[in-house]
């Protein structure tokens, strides 16, 4: 029984340690208790913005109307960069969203690595709008 014990807040302890804290507070994003982003977020639409307004990261949720859970899709814009991704698999949340850009070392030490930006767009992007019947 002191083996299992052991083992779970061993597990614990390591899972935070490689865990960053995200919150959300006062239209800021707080990671590890730092300012990071600010969240410029409206009821249909996410803007977050580094501290120093010079990178900006929108994130759009869009419903076609048509298929799977109404034809629900996320669509990521780095607007400085010129570069938008769209997914129907992830349905991207704030807090995942900057979950994800962590964890793919976009946002580093709350500044935007423009080189990881591109690797993102490959790994997340399914091309949902070019595969949208349009009328």
């Amino acid at each position: 029984m002191k083996h299992v014990i052991f083992l779970i807040v061993t597990l614990i302890c390591v899972t935070n340690l490689y865990s960053q804290s995200i919150k959300f507070k006062n239209n800021k994003v707080l990671i590890d208790g730092q300012e990071c982003l600010i969240d410029n977020s409206t009821i249909n639409n996410v803007e977050l913005v580094t501290n120093d307004g010079k990178q900006t990261i929108l994130l759009n949720f869009i419903r076609t109307g048509v298929g799977f859970n109404g034809g629900l899709y996320t669509k990521i814009i780095f607007v400085e960069q010129n570069k938008s991704l769209t997914s129907r698999s992830y349905v991207f949340t704030k807090r995942l969203l900057v979950s994800k850009l962590l964890s793919d070392k976009v946002l580093v030490d709350c500044n935007i690595n423009e080189d990881n930006i591109n690797k993102f767009v490959m790994k997340y992007d399914e091309k949902v709008e070019e595969n949208l019947i349009r009328y």
